[in-house]
């Protein structure tokens, strides 16, 4: 699965640069199954709606934000829910496109298959944090961010600590590996952007949930 700035790229293109607080932290709600300690891959399948070790069709993915949105009023948990949905989609297509590729041409030992990836895509939180400009602005709104409880899945705590976490570690430059990946390039990257973006306004608007206007989050 992409890691966070995957997903906080994804909410800077849908939102014109600006996302909000919430949709921000949303975006990477799902993975906050980890603060509850070593989790089995099952265990956080939950969060993402996994159902016999595949991840939900699209259909489902927003037919489920569509029932979430319903269940609180107000703009911050729209955006909150919004991302958080948005966040299983990327993963589904990451898994689909990105990460099929990876494991199709991977050539090194087998045994390091799970090291090279975490490598890499450590290299690309990196790449893509330089890339957004103003890092202080994006840390700043996640810190902002309240969060919510998304019942039964995970727990506005979970959510809260899960992205002070993350915000830590991105903040620690000696978690940069300094390397060259091979199979997440940036232009890689760059096309799996901009392609989930447009996928994503486009089912949010069939959906007839009307939440980015020009690609900005109206709410």
């Amino acid at each position: 699965m992409p890691w966070p700035m995957v997903h906080f790229a994804i909410s800077e293109n849908l939102s014109i640069n600006d996302p909000s607080p919430n949709f921000l932290l949303g975006s990477i709600a799902p993975d906050a199954i980890h603060m509850r300690g070593k989790v089995s891959r099952e265990e956080k399948g939950v969060t993402h709606l996994v159902h016999n070790d595949k991840l939900p069709a699209k259909e489902l993915i927003m037919e489920k934000c569509k029932e979430y949105l319903l269940k609180q009023a107000g703009p911050e948990w729209k955006d909150f829910v919004i991302g958080y949905f948005s966040h299983i989609y990327t993963d589904l297509r990451w898994t689909d496109t990105v990460y099929f590729d990876f494991e199709k041409n991977y050539r090194g030992e087998k045994n390091d298959v799970r090291k090279t990836y975490n490598l890499e895509v450590s290299q690309v939180e990196f790449d893509l944090l330089r890339s957004m400009g103003s890092t202080e602005k994006l840390f700043t709104k996640l810190l902002k961010a309240k969060g919510y409880t998304i019942n039964p899945y995970i727990t506005q705590l979970e959510v809260n600590q899960y992205r002070d976490n993350k915000v830590r570690w991105l903040q620690d430059l000696k978690n940069e590996p300094h390397i060259a990946p091979i199979y997440f390039k940036a232009e890689i990257i760059k096309i799996f952007v901009s392609e989930t973006s447009r996928e994503l306004k486009e089912l949010f608007k069939d959906q007839s949930i009307d939440y980015f206007e020009g690609g900005r989050n109206i709410s």
